[in-house]
């Protein structure tokens, strides 16, 4: 079987099957091993930032604080989008991992749009797709952040 006039399935198999091809794939498996494991690290240094409610509710409202318009600003200038912070991941993959799935939409973005949306500790993680993904952070189904 070929692809393309030059045969690029064939370049492709031969490749893969070649000890440089085998090492490819491996690096690239590892990679994602060691991806996971930092989640893993990340999740459980967030965990220790709280024990109880109230400072979660602390911890949340912190991090809001910290997504406003400067850092909007901070991010246009840079010539990108505004992006979560690393702190906003982790809380993500924390309500990921111990939160429950909601069914029920929060809003009419996420009741428009295809979204997961998990709850965790009285707060609600939604990620919305689109032509890109939106992270959305609601307290009592009340938008705080939007990214």
């Amino acid at each position: 079987m070929k692809w393309g006039k030059d045969g690029q399935y064939d370049t492709l198999k031969d490749f893969l099957e070649s000890e440089e091809g085998k090492e490819s794939i491996n690096e690239f498996v590892r990679g994602l091993a060691m991806k996971d494991i930092r989640k893993d690290i990340n999740r459980d240094r967030m965990k220790k930032f709280y024990c109880s409610q109230a400072e979660f509710d602390v911890l949340m409202e912190r991090i809001a604080n910290k997504h406003n318009d400067r850092w909007d600003d901070v991010c246009y200038k840079q010539g990108c989008e505004p992006y979560p912070w690393e702190i906003l991941y982790a809380i993500f993959n924390i309500a990921e991992k111990d939160g429950e799935v909601l069914t029920e939409p929060l809003d009419g973005f996420t009741q428009n749009f295809p979204s997961t949306i998990l709850e965790y500790m009285g707060w609600q993680f939604a990620v919305t797709f689109g032509q890109g993904s939106v992270m959305s952070v609601y307290k009592n189904k009340e938008l705080m952040i939007r990214v």
